[in-house]
């Protein structure tokens, strides 16, 4: 059937993407409108973001296979915030970032924060700090152990498929910039490099002394899987174009005039509809999308074969509730009828609080793209006092484990909580993995370090709390619930205080000029009032590697999808994104979203 309409509309997809193309920024008129609706395609996938535009590309390498990809945003590939590849943060705040905004954080100093995440052709991709660091080995294998296919040799096979990974130039090596063969891919369509814009002169050699005083290693490439130490990060840029490499410039813009290949720019994903009948295996079967265009007329595509949400860790368990998957209490709410009864829809949301210390310094910084990363154990953080904090942390399990049951749901119970937070706390003890980011900076005479605790032990949730499908939904991360997340953030501020207070580095830092200060914070400082700066005067963040809402576990154990990405309940609904990582990990969420998706890619594409 499905082969025998993609011969039916093949014409008609040519027009399609003459209608819908990067050329293109109004809005669809009328009468395209109405061809778009009650079209058929062999997947569609909601979200054009990092991993649905990976999925698309690899399923559309099948002529026979028709693909249509729904975004809510518009093609970015001329923006210059966007495709800057010397500047920071210049496509926040735009039409390119979503902007939602969270409750208040009432274990957090009760603030409301904004978590950017990408719109548009890219996903946020389009918006990152194009960082590409490769999780820890040790903690891509720790799934193995909650039941999961996925583990490092598998995850670093594929993620190294999709690499194109182009060495330093010479005049990089000589300012710190260094790599390993092994770690990376060459003849993938994802760009990478180490940024030909770093920081030049001495820095990284400053830094580099000062962190190896406080006993970190210097480390030459943070994609093979070992991450301890200080170094340069990779980033996802296309080296000779001096350009960003995101999502769409690499999996989407050399492939666009595929035939079987579509893609609908500003039309937001709403809801799944379902065939009246179940499958023969009971379960419910996808039959189309309904889909809301930015004029606010609505269309219905029909999928032949499957629907894949890639909307992201915030908009995929919300298309998910709106589409009657889900915990009945929160649906009720919205007078949704349930289809499939999942209570971890939406639960289990996790991210990482960003936090900063600053000074000034004697002299002006060369100009230049901030490259540098430290990774920090538990060990380096603690020092003598580690085992006490382990055992200390340890008979507080199931305390946490039971406040995170209490707010989810039924999503999982205390026991499983704890598995799931011993299994954390295990290895940041047993295997020296990083247990903070820290980004040291040094721009004009700013100095300082940007820097976030990798594993939070806190869970929260993102769910529905309107009957308008477009409308934001709510976000809880209950930032430091559990108070391990405020112990080691405030480790982390105190180690990065004395980092800049060391010498080589303390001779380019204006000592007075701390944030915060000895006077703010003493040298003595307990932990409450290193806590008490973090969460009232620091204005900590969100890093916006937000993730696990409809996580990749066994259902006993709160998953939302199993080990081919289908939801549970569902015979041929996936999810590729962020959504389905169970844990957060060290590296950084585009390096590791790359990877998952082209492994999901494999198993969802016909093998032939």
């Amino acid at each position: 059937m499905a082969y025998t309409l993609a011969c039916r509309w093949i014409v008609w997809f040519a027009l399609l993407v003459v209608l819908i193309s990067p050329a293109s920024t109004e809005l669809l008129d009328d009468e395209q409108l109405t061809q778009v609706n009650n079209t058929h395609f062999d997947y569609i996938i909601l979200g054009g973001g990092t991993a649905g535009l990976v999925v698309a590309s690899r399923l559309s390498e099948d002529p026979n296979i028709t693909v249509a990809v729904i975004e809510a945003g518009n093609f970015e590939n001329n923006n210059p915030n966007v495709t800057n590849a010397t500047g920071l943060g210049l496509a926040k705040n735009t039409r390119v970032d979503w902007q939602y905004e969270s409750v208040p954080q009432v274990f957090g100093g009760n603030q409301s924060l904004i978590w950017s995440a990408g719109k548009g052709l890219g996903g946020s991709s389009l918006i990152n700090g194009m960082t590409y660091i490769r999780p820890s080995k040790s903690q891509m294998d720790l799934w193995a152990s909650l039941g999961l296919e996925l583990d490092w040799n598998r995850y670093f096979t594929a993620s190294k498929k999709g690499e194109h990974f182009r060495p330093p130039t010479s005049n990089l090596t000589v300012v710190g910039a260094a790599y390993q063969n092994s770690s990376h891919g060459y003849a993938g369509p994802l760009d990478t490099c180490i940024n030909p814009h770093i920081i030049g002169g001495d820095i990284h050699d400053i830094f580099n002394s000062t962190f190896k005083k406080l006993g970190i290693p210097p480390r030459s490439d943070f994609c093979g899987g070992e991450l301890r130490g200080f170094g340069i990060q990779d980033v996802t840029v296309d080296q000779l174009a001096d350009v960003r490499e995101d999502a769409a410039r690499a999996y989407y813009y050399p492939f666009m005039n595929r035939k079987n290949l579509v893609v609908m720019v500003n039309t937001t994903a709403t809801r799944i509809r379902w065939s009246p009948q179940d499958s023969p295996n009971g379960n419910a079967m996808a039959s189309a999308a309904e889909v809301s265009h930015q004029n606010g007329q609505i269309s219905t595509i029909y999928a032949d074969r499957e629907i894949i949400l890639s909307a992201g860790a915030i908009r995929s368990p919300a298309i998910l509730e709106h589409s009657g998957v889900g915990n009945p209490g929160i649906l009720s709410r919205q007078s949704i009828d349930v289809r499939v009864r999942l209570p971890s829809v939406g639960e289990n949301f996790q991210d990482q609080t960003v936090i900063t210390v600053l000074a000034s310094t004697v002299q002006e910084s060369p100009p230049g793209f901030p490259p540098f990363v430290a990774h920090a154990s538990l060990q380096d953080l603690f020092g003598t006092n580690t085992a006490s904090v382990y055992n200390a942390t340890l008979a507080k399990l199931p305390e946490y484990a039971e406040a995170i049951s209490a707010h989810n749901g039924g999503a999982s119970n205390p026991s499983v909580q704890q598995h799931l937070l011993k299994s954390q706390l295990d290895l940041l003890f047993d295997s020296k993995m990083p247990a903070s980011e820290i980004a040291p900076i040094a721009l004009g005479k700013a100095i300082g370090c940007v820097f976030w605790p990798l594993q939070p032990f806190s869970r929260g949730s993102v769910h529905i709390n309107s009957t308008d499908r477009t409308a934001q939904p709510a976000i809880d991360a209950k930032f430091f619930q559990v108070d391990f997340d405020g112990q080691l953030s405030v480790a982390t501020a105190r180690f990065v205080r004395k980092f800049l207070t060391t010498a080589p580095l303390s001779d380019m830092v204006n000592a007075s000029s701390l944030v915060p200060g000895f006077a703010l914070v003493p040298e003595d400082a307990t932990d409450a009032q290193w806590l008490d700066w973090i969460k009232t005067t620091s204005q900590y963040q969100p890093n916006y590697h937000h993730l696990g809402t409809c996580a990749m576990l066994p259902q006993s154990m709160g998953g939302v999808v199993d080990n081919d990405f289908r939801v549970y309940g569902t015979e041929n609904v996936r999810v590729v994104d962020l959504s389905v990582v169970p844990l957060q990990v060290a590296g950084h969420s585009t390096a590791l979203l790359y990877g998952i998706a082209e492994w999901a890619s494999r198993k969802i594409r016909p093998q032939t």
